[in-house]
């Protein structure tokens, strides 16, 4: 479950609490990872389909459709103290659980990120899908090359994890863990994009803007630096990151109306 955020106002304002003073519950961004990404679609305003509400795999007795987009009750979702979001491969758009309409229903700034080779979210008819039809907010897509569903993986795999199951017939570890991307680099990369947008989005801060105005395709960018430090004319190598790291990515943007 989500941090309730009138009991984060509360103990930011309590002085016997370890929040004292650390949080402010009106200024927040919501971050979901597959399904939790899902969640943060659906709470950020993308009500599901008719479709999502009918299937008999789904939610029982038609449960889902307290989010069924255009329903009072979800039109009272959306939380004004939510400012942005970040979904990381949200699960759900290959199932069919939006589309254009209901996706104009989302209603505040978001980032996602996803690995083009999603099996389990799906990449084109997936995550992609979802940033391209949410067209009534400002978003971005960072994408992970040749990554699968564990690209940006929000942990690295529990020691306890690292041990082949002789029912499932994997090693378990391979729940947090990419056949491309190293997990420590997938994680630093996320972070890096994570900070800079809460930087922009919940601060204000205009100085988070160069790490967003950047060549589409990673590999595209070009390290040229003078002597003393200053970048060259010519230099469009990924602000943020050391010469020749900036590779296997792209990071897309669409502006409110496109």
């Amino acid at each position: 479950m989500s941090p309730d955020p009138n009991q984060m106002d509360r103990l930011s304002k309590d002085n016997g609490s370890f929040l004292n003073g650390l949080a402010d519950a009106s200024n927040t961004a919501l971050v979901g990872y597959s399904m939790g990404a899902y969640g943060a679609v659906i709470t950020t305003g993308g009500g599901v389909t008719q479709t999502a509400v009918d299937y008999a795999w789904g939610g029982p007795h038609g449960t889902l459709g307290v989010h069924l987009s255009g329903s009072d009750s979800h039109n009272a979702l959306p939380d004004p103290w939510i400012k942005t979001a970040v979904a990381i491969r949200p699960w759900g758009m290959n199932y069919g659980f939006w589309n254009a309409d209901t996706l104009k229903g989302i209603k505040i700034p978001m980032l996602f990120m996803a690995g083009s080779q999603d099996d389990v979210s799906g990449y084109e008819k997936g995550t992609r899908a979802i940033w391209q039809l949410a067209g009534n907010v400002d978003r971005s897509l960072l994408t992970f090359e040749n990554g699968n569903h564990n690209s940006a993986a929000p942990m690295p795999a529990p020691a306890e994890a690292d041990k082949a199951d002789s029912d499932l017939w994997f090693n378990l570890s391979e729940h947090y863990s990419d056949a491309v991307w190293d997990t420590v680099r997938m994680n630093n990369i996320a972070q890096h994009f994570v900070t800079a947008w809460l930087g922009k989005y919940l601060r204000d801060d205009s100085a988070m803007d160069v790490y967003f105005d950047l060549v589409p395709n990673a590999n595209d960018g070009v390290w040229a630096m003078n002597d003393d430090g200053t970048p060259k004319p010519e230099h469009s190598h990924w602000a943020g990151f050391q010469n020749r790291t900036a590779k296997g990515l792209r990071f897309e943007q669409l502006k409110a109306g496109e």
